[in-house]
């Protein structure tokens, strides 16, 4: 029977495929149910994406199938949307910690869905939007802005381009280690108990993001095993995720006992609330810096805002010593951080060194740099580079 559907596909998206109109929900919708086999099989047989429309099509199929998955919780929809399993193509899989205030669970679990059938298989002009058009079919299906993501903006855009990008297994985590900090929305929802909770998992290096990328290396693993594959392993973050990426490998040393092949961390900081410890007071003494900066005449790139500093944090960013390989980048140029509350609150946001790693110092990326940094050239230049090493 799967046999018969699968040639009967094939032969349809030949057809479709010349006359240049390839109804993709209708193909996709008939092999959803399929095993993971037959899936990649038929994935193998449809023709690429060619245009801007088809590409909103396709994702537009994934976001749904996703959806069917998600949860008002966030760590209960991650636990869903991650199915956390390896097939027999596996040649790599990406735990990836968001930075703060930027998880999005459907987003990162759409294009990963995309890119398992049509990874390498789209015109790269096209695919260059994959991510701004993942967040349009978000806002229409939700009604909402969708938070944005450096690393799926930057290194998860640049993996789907790859030849055999599509046996990349990418599962997305957040940082955050106080639910308060995910998103000023949640600050209607605090409770003292989950605070409480939240500070426990921390001072244990283990907060709810973090526990369930742990039981996902371990389901994963554990399939790898049963496949007779051994997907590389690779860590990447963003901002906080720097924090979370250090706590993650240690907890591997235990939980599984694998060494990570690679972590590609990006400006790296803190955790959020030790963050906001080092802001707050910058913040309350900067109306007395800024009228004494301008009554000596300060003027333009001179302005004493206030940041998360730059600086070496040997106890907490570090390589671990069951990581192979850590690069790091790293600025100290930006002045907007988040870009939440305004003038009044806003902070920069500098990036630090990662202790034992291979680290690169990025300069001219301007006041957004803590994004901007996530999607620089050389930055992703250097993810393919690696990345390619592990897809041969």
């Amino acid at each position: 029977m799967k046999k018969m559907l699968f040639i009967s596909l094939l032969l349809s998206t030949a057809l479709y495929s010349s006359e240049g109109d390839c109804p993709w929900n209708d193909i996709l919708t008939k092999i959803q149910h399929e095993d993971l086999i037959t899936q990649e099989k038929i994935c193998e047989s449809l023709p690429k994406i060619k245009t801007k429309k088809d590409m909103k099509e396709v994702l537009e199929f994934f976001f749904d199938q996703a959806n069917l998955n998600d949860d008002p919780d966030r760590h209960k929809a991650t636990k869903k949307l991650n199915a956390c399993k390896p097939s027999k193509n596996s040649k790599a899989l990406v735990i990836a910690f968001e930075g703060t205030g930027a998880y999005e669970p459907l987003v990162p679990a759409t294009m990963a869905r995309f890119n398992k059938c049509f990874g390498g298989k789209v015109d790269k002009k096209i695919l260059s939007n994959v991510y701004s058009d993942t967040r349009e079919v978000f806002k229409a299906k939700k009604g909402r802005d969708s938070k944005w993501s450096g690393l799926q903006s930057g290194v998860m855009s640049e993996m789907m381009s790859m030849d055999g990008g599509k046996n990349v297994d990418w599962f997305s985590f957040p940082s955050e280690e106080v639910e308060q900090l995910a998103g000023l929305e949640k600050l209607k929802d605090t409770s003292l108990t989950q605070l409480v909770d939240d500070v426990k998992n921390s001072v244990n290096s283990n907060p709810k993001g973090i526990q369930n990328a742990r039981h996902c290396i371990k389901n994963y693993i554990k399939e790898a095993k049963l496949l007779g594959v051994t997907p590389k392993i690779v860590l990447t973050s963003h901002s906080s995720g720097g924090r979370s990426l250090v706590k993650f490998a240690e907890h591997m040393k235990k939980d599984v006992g694998v060494d990570v092949d690679l972590a590609f961390s990006i400006d790296p900081v803190k955790e959020a609330h030790h963050a906001v410890e080092e802001v707050l007071p910058q913040k309350l003494g900067e109306p007395l810096r800024y009228a004494r900066w301008k009554i000596m005449g300060g003027k333009g790139e001179n302005y004493p805002y206030s940041a998360v500093w730059s600086g070496g944090q040997p106890s907490s960013l570090y390589k671990a010593t069951n990581v192979k390989d850590h690069i790091n980048f790293y600025q100290k140029e930006d002045r907007e951080g988040l870009k939440i509350g305004g003038d009044a609150l806003r902070f920069g946001i500098h990036g630090s060194p990662i202790a034992g790693a291979d680290n690169h110092f990025i300069k001219g990326v301007g006041m957004s740099g803590h994004g901007e940094i996530t999607y620089e050239s050389s930055v992703v230049n250097k993810f393919n580079e690696k990345m390619k090493d592990f897809l041969k």
